[in-house]
């Protein structure tokens, strides 16, 4: 018996609801012309649409929610995606207490039976009757050197391949014309019949490179809402001649003199000035082969040059009369080069972008002191010399 005091039906329901409200949008959004459509297959272009309105959303915490409540999941309802939402929505609706009526479903919506009997009877018209001793197909891309390699696509035959892809998106159509030369002299050989899809490509815009940001590095500390650190930024500070892979929690990496980070120790502290003339510092926290682990508070700008002045933990700091006066146990290192940062173009409604077929590097919007776009749009090249815009792009 599930007590409805623990959990919130309500909520799964008005989540539900509007997923099944954009189904009907996009049902009646006009994106396909059903008078076009054979009335044997309208039932199934109906339900296409409700699929693709329910992934358009990552539904995983609210199928966790469900199945944690004994109820489908809706993870494998691509036959009936309509009909089991409401089943799942009539389901709650009893679990809750609820009165409400059970709506009605139309008549072009698929059941689980009637999807279940056209998905079999697709299937069977698309590919033919399955294999002895298993209901599915076996589908196999083709690579390239299946054109002139006919032991290769017999193999594959006789291995159970019951569909040959060919993705057009590579090679041609006089390899492509190979592969399927080579698939009939294979089915006449081994007696296995063989389907063939070839996956046209879509359309494409291919832009050019994007002239490189700064050559700048920024890393920050994480911060509560109250802007209290509660995790330091962590530096992987490597030898710069002979890098060491930085791990991927790392928030930066940056090339040092490998003879100064030989000196590093655990509970030092490097001094420095960042990019924009604030005083910073880092705490070594541990050795790691031949780098080091450090930590900031502070959000911190590195450039190359920027200089590292470290201070070992048994030092004390100087005195305010002595500042000006270098100290023996502090020892310096620039930071060698920091790649440049790479850029991306951000558009929203109503920018301008200026497409071109100039070799020269694509350029973010310029602005001037005040914010307003200086040089109107950014450049962006296309490789193949043509473009293809979509309305509402």
């Amino acid at each position: 018996m599930v007590d409805a005091g623990k959990f919130q039906p309500h909520e799964l329901l008005e989540q539900l609801n509007l997923l099944r409200c954009e189904m009907l949008d996009l049902e009646a959004s006009g994106h396909i012309e059903f008078d076009g459509v054979h009335v044997d297959h309208r039932a199934s272009a109906t339900n296409l649409l409700h699929y693709l309105a329910l992934r358009r959303h990552d539904i995983r915490g609210l199928q966790a929610q469900l199945a944690a409540l004994g109820l489908s999941s809706l993870g494998r309802t691509e036959s009936h995606v309509f009909s089991a939402l409401q089943a799942v929505m009539s389901a709650l609706n009893r679990l809750s207490g609820s009165n409400a009526n059970d709506a009605v479903l139309p008549e072009a919506v698929l059941d689980i039976g009637r999807g279940a009997v056209l998905l079999d009877r697709n299937t069977h018209a698309l590919f033919g009757p399955p294999p002895r001793g298993r209901t599915v197909r076996v589908m196999v891309t083709m690579p390239t050197e299946a054109a002139p390699n006919y032991e290769l696509v017999r193999d594959l035959a006789l291995h159970g391949m019951d569909c040959m892809r060919i993705n057009c998106a590579h090679d041609g159509p006089e390899a492509w014309a190979g592969m399927i030369r080579q698939l009939h002299r294979a089915e006449k050989e081994t007696g296995r019949p063989c389907k063939v899809a070839m996956d046209l490509a879509g359309p494409k815009l291919r832009t050019g490179p994007v002239e490189p940001g700064p050559a700048v590095l920024k890393f920050k500390p994480k911060r509560d809402d109250f802007g209290r650190v509660t995790s330091p930024a962590r530096v992987w500070l490597t030898p710069r001649l002979s890098p060491e892979h930085a791990p991927a929690y790392a928030d930066a990496c940056i090339p040092v003199s490998a003879d100064w980070l030989e000196r590093l120790k655990s509970g030092d502290r490097v001094r420095f000035k960042d990019a924009r003339g604030s005083s910073r510092s880092l705490r070594v926290r541990a050795r790691s082969g031949e780098s080091c682990w450090a930590e900031s508070n502070k959000t911190c700008y590195i450039v190359s040059g920027t200089v590292f002045e470290l201070q070992p933990r048994t030092s004390r700091a100087p005195s305010r009369t002595s500042r000006a006066t270098p100290q023996k146990n502090l020892l310096v290192c620039r930071v060698g080069q920091i790649p440049p940062k790479q850029q991306s173009l951000t558009l929203k409604i109503g920018d301008t972008l200026i497409l071109t077929r100039s070799l020269d590097p694509g350029q973010p919007a310029k602005y001037d002191p005040k914010k307003a776009i200086d040089q109107p749009g950014s450049h962006w090249r296309n490789a193949a010399g043509f473009f293809r815009l979509r309305a509402g792009w």
